[in-house]
Formats: C-alpha cells, sequence, structure tokens
C-alpha cells in the first residue's frame, strides 16, 4: 500500500444500510491514525491521537502498514459495532478484553463527496497493483508445458495407447494363417489321417 492510500477495514451494518470502515495509516509528520465510515453517501470520521492507540495494547510500537494490517485482522475478528446518533457516531471494539470506543463526526456534503472520490480511486489502484503482483508471480507456462498436455502426457504413461495395443494384436493376428479343412493341427501344411475304421468282412 502507498503511503497516504486509504485502505480497508470491514464492513458494517446498521439499519438495514452497509457502511466501509477504512483507515489511512499515519505518517512520520502526522501520528495520527484516521478511521472513516461511509455508506457511499455520507461520510464520518474519527482520528485516533496517539493517547488512544496506547488504550490497544497489541498496536503499539507497530510500523504504519502494520498497524494497518493488525487493525484489520482485529476488525474482521471482532466486529465493531456502530451506532448513529443524527451526525455523530460511534464505533465500539473489544481489544485485548477491553471495550475501545472512538466517536466519529460527521463531514460536510463537499468533503464528503471529496473524501468518497479519493476513496474510490485507492481502491481501485489496490486492486490494479494486486493484479500485477499475481501476474508477476504466475510461471511461464509454454505451449508444449500447458496443463492440458501434460495431462495428456501422464495419462499415456499411466494407460498405454489402447488403439496401438489392438493394432499390435490385430499385426499378430494377422501372421495366423487360416486353417484348411483336413488340415492336421499338429503337422500344419500335411493332411490329417482318417481313422481306422477296422476289417470289413461282408467284401471278401
Amino acid at each position: 500500500m502507498e503511503a497516504g492510500q486509504w485502505s480497508p477495514l470491514c464492513t458494517l451494518n446498521y439499519a438495514s444500510q452497509r457502511y466501509l470502515c477504512h483507515c489511512k495509516a499515519p505518517t512520520q509528520g502526522n501520528r495520527t491514525l484516521q478511521i472513516h465510515v461511509t455508506n457511499g453517501n455520507e461520510v464520518w470520521r474519527s482520528e485516533a491521537t496517539e493517547e488512544t492507540l496506547e488504550e490497544w495494547d497489541a498496536v503499539q510500537s507497530l510500523t504504519s502498514q502494520e498497524l494497518v494490517d493488525k487493525l484489520r485482522e482485529t476488525f474482521q475478528h471482532n466486529t465493531p459495532v456502530l451506532d448513529m446518533q443524527g451526525s455523530l457516531a460511534s464505533l465500539s471494539i473489544a481489544v485485548d478484553s477491553k471495550k475501545v470506543t472512538l466517536d466519529l463526526l460527521k463531514l460536510p456534503i463537499s468533503e464528503a463527496r471529496a473524501h468518497v472520490q479519493q476513496v474510490l480511486f485507492d481502491l481501485a489502484d489496490r486492486v490494479w497493483n494486486l493484479e500485477k503482483q499475481l501476474k508477476a508471480a504466475e510461471p511461464s507456462i509454454t505451449p508444449s508445458d500447458s496443463p492440458v498436455k501434460q495431462s495428456q502426457k501422464n495419462h499415456l504413461l499411466l494407460f498405454p495407447d489402447v488403439d496401438s495395443r489392438k493394432k499390435g494384436y490385430a499385426g499378430s493376428a494377422a501372421q495366423v494363417k487360416k486353417r484348411i479343412p483336413g488340415e492336421s493341427l499338429i503337422n500344419p501344411g500335411c493332411k490329417s489321417k482318417k481313422i481306422a475304421k477296422g476289417v470289413d468282412f461282408e467284401e471278401s
């Protein structure tokens, strides 16, 4: 995540509406953690100062990126409770066996629109960067080593070609000559002798 970009933490539900809870990590010049909630039209802002963060033992002594990652993990495992009271809102979450509540103030319409626009493009940049990283991490696959051809090779190794076996069998069978009627099975090419019937005394 680039410095100064807004990062999503979790989605919340209140009064049949969905809200996006997001934050911007502190910078060296500004150690305030900005946490905002928006429904796409209106925006509520809370600035968690260093004094507030000191109440969260789990997020102390972390870098800006580590802090955002820790908050996202915490918010996703322990969904915060959002409460709206007109132009004011509160975000309560259980952290380290204690309850931490952040007060949020509704932004003016012009400021809210500019904020939503910035968040939209920041999230779009995050998606594009992730897609680039995924493409860069993909191994280069040549056509000869494509998954389909590789599976075909494995299939041939496990199961020899049935057609080739049939052809080989047919070739060996063709080499066997057809037996001529009356031909001897023991001595091929010679006619079998007739079985002796004995002496016919009536002919004498």
